[in-house]
């Protein structure tokens, strides 16, 4: 049986007014991204001094890879706005947490300036609600396990559950803790021993959430 294989790029000569007004529209996005990961992570490199070379090339690769997941997922919205900014803000906060072992409060403040961008504020109750809850539940943890976490990852917790709301607030909290205990559990003692950044990890769960 004889099958047709599509190919992968697209007759452009069906393409269509609207069709290449979309390509231009994302084209456009990735410009910003890139020229705004740029700037951030030429800060970043400069305040917490890292290497700009290799800053720039994190920040600027999974800036672009999450617009274009958030573009795919949400089209051009003021969620893929709210995306970029979050997506930064917890760059930001990685990279402070891994060279520092820090992260300032004004990075949480950008998360929960973030979340008003296109928000319901029917929902701000529920948004209060949610940080609270969360924030509690670490304290909670912090006393009965005596588990090493910082001011800043409660913080961190807090400002991104405000943002993506309880349920995920608190999907994305569990799957970065668990990416974070399964991934240091395979290290020596003497490198458990000093504890490891934590904000990277919640990074990676609240991200990956926030395209649900």
């Amino acid at each position: 049986m004889n099958m047709m294989i599509r190919p992968v790029i697209p007759d452009i000569s069906n393409f269509s007014f609207d069709n290449w007004l979309s390509v231009a529209n994302i084209f456009i996005i990735i410009a910003f991204t890139v020229l705004a990961a740029f700037c951030v992570s030429k800060f970043a490199a400069n305040k917490w001094n890292g290497s700009k070379g290799k800053t720039a090339l994190g920040f600027i690769g999974i800036t672009i890879a999450f617009t274009l997941l958030l573009i795919c997922f949400f089209g051009y919205t003021a969620i893929t706005v709210r995306g970029i900014i979050f997506c930064l803000s917890l760059l930001l906060s990685s990279y402070s947490d891994i060279r520092t072992r820090e992260c300032s409060d004004w990075l949480h403040v950008m998360i929960v300036i973030a979340a008003f961008i296109g928000c319901d504020f029917a929902n701000l109750p529920m948004m209060i609600i949610s940080a609270m809850f969360v924030g509690g539940i670490m304290l909670m943890t912090i006393i009965i396990a005596n588990c090493d976490i910082g001011g800043a990852d409660i913080k961190c917790a807090v400002a991104c559950s405000f943002l993506l709301g309880l349920e995920r607030g608190i999907i994305a909290l569990v799957g970065g803790m668990l990416i974070a205990i399964l991934l240091n559990a395979f290290k020596d003692k003497e490198k458990r021993r000093g504890g490891f950044p934590l904000i990277p990890y919640l990074t990676a769960g609240y991200l990956a959430v926030y395209l649900i």
